[in-house]
């Protein structure tokens, strides 16, 4: 029951998180459903020679783990309700889901074959990168091991995102997991706050 004129509010971000999770209890309802969701909504260069073209999409809504969940969703959430306030929320979604894409074709790009690549991190390093390119003088906190926080200016989170994902691309330590879908997903999010601003000035 609501009270007063209070009333649930659905953003982009909320609908993204929901999918994800309904996507991620699904998954864990039997071990033969998450293998087939794994094969055909993951990201892998075995997938996209069959056709599966749709995986540049999907494999942003799959996850490995629950700490791979929470970890994603929590930037989702904290990058995405103010870009989304500033995009829309339509925009908010296409530029989210561009950011994913960037991130899988540079991922699969730099490391072609049956490896599979799953998870929203793409999408949310170029939510980050966004946020830093567009406020960089802002303080955030960031938690260095998700445990220790450390006061910095937005620009600086930006840097690390991308500089952290490169040398880890660069080399191969963590090979399980996909640094070059972040660094893929990070680049795409500057160059398109980079690539408005140009338009709209010239507009």
């Amino acid at each position: 029951m609501f009270q007063g004129n209070r009333r649930l509010q659905i953003t982009a971000v909320k609908a993204l998180i929901a999918i994800n999770v309904l996507v991620f209890v699904l998954m864990g309802v039997s071990p033969a459903l998450a293998d087939f969701a794994d094969s055909v909504f993951g990201l892998s260069g075995r997938g996209l020679a069959k056709g599966m073209i749709w995986q540049f999409v999907t494999y942003q809504f799959v996850h490995a783990g629950f700490f791979h969940l929470l970890v994603n969703m929590l930037g989702l959430w904290f990058a995405g309700n103010i870009l989304e306030r500033i995009f829309g929320a339509r925009r908010f979604v296409i530029f989210y889901l561009l950011c994913g894409i960037a991130g899988g074709l540079l991922q699969v790009a730099l490391s072609p074959g049956p490896a599979m690549v799953v998870g929203a991190s793409g999408s949310v390093c170029g939510l980050v990168a966004a946020f830093s390119t567009m406020y960089p003088q802002m303080p955030v906190t960031a938690l260095i091991f998700f445990v220790i926080p450390v006061r910095m200016r937005a620009m600086w989170l930006g840097i690390i995102v991308a500089g952290v994902s490169l040398f880890l691309m660069l080399t191969g330590w963590f090979g399980d997991i996909g640094n070059a879908a972040h660094l893929g997903g990070a680049i795409a999010g500057f160059g398109l706050v980079k690539y408005n601003r140009r338009r709209e000035r010239f507009s």
